[in-house]
């Protein structure tokens, strides 16, 4: 029996925020149950619902724009959001620490997230350099977004250099998915899929309602 599909985003009470919510942790805590009992590790599930990965994900989805459960699944054998966490914390640890307190201080207020991490330059250029990593898989300094915005002011063009973090990233990119393409070298998309019209935006970086819930 097939289940028809409502392409429109969602408008239960829980669903306003694109933030985490009571259905997503109670979906977490299914998964972590199932670990145990399958005997996989459980501390990587648990891991999943931690305070600082819990305000990342909070914080990638303000910032991108994109439904927290399609940036950072519950369900999800790439596990990029704990690939780009751990490169964060590596590279800005500091400045990385201040955009997730943030993100925990205002957790059910995407707006604030973004207006309050544009606060100073540390974390503004920071939150530049997490949107362009979610979207283009790659990595660009915070100082080098900075001094091309200064570049700007003076007329001058700059090339900003860049860092791929790794193959997984590069074939998942954000980008990809919103103006439905692929990239070079790279697709899982149906052979023939460009003779067809586009799907809605929604779907792809919203929350979408099964009919009869």
């Amino acid at each position: 029996m097939s289940t028809s599909i409502d392409r429109t985003p969602a408008r239960h009470d829980d669903d306003r925020s694109p933030h985490l919510t009571r259905r997503t942790v109670l979906a977490g805590a299914a998964a972590t149950t199932a670990a145990v009992t399958l005997g996989g590790e459980p501390a990587a599930a648990l891991d999943l619902f931690s305070a600082d990965m819990v305000a990342f994900n909070n914080l990638s989805s303000a910032l991108t724009g994109i439904h927290v459960e399609k940036l950072a699944p519950v369900t999800d054998a790439l596990d990029l959001k704990r690939d780009y966490f751990d490169w964060v914390m590596k590279q800005q640890r500091e400045s990385f620490m201040a955009l997730l307190q943030i993100a925990k201080a205002n957790a059910a207020t995407p707006q604030a997230i973004i207006d309050k991490s544009q606060a100073s330059d540390d974390t503004r250029y920071l939150a530049r350099s997490i949107v362009l990593m979610w979207y283009l898989g790659a990595w660009y300094e915070p100082a080098d977004l900075k001094r091309l915005v200064d570049a700007r002011k003076d007329a001058k063009p700059a090339f900003v250099p860049f860092t791929v973090i790794s193959p997984k990233a590069y074939t998942q990119g954000w980008l990809w998915r919103v103006i439905q393409a692929h990239p070079m070298g790279y697709s899982d998309m149906q052979f023939g899929y460009w003779t067809r019209p586009p799907e809605p935006l929604e779907d792809f970086i919203s929350r979408t309602a099964i009919k009869g819930t």
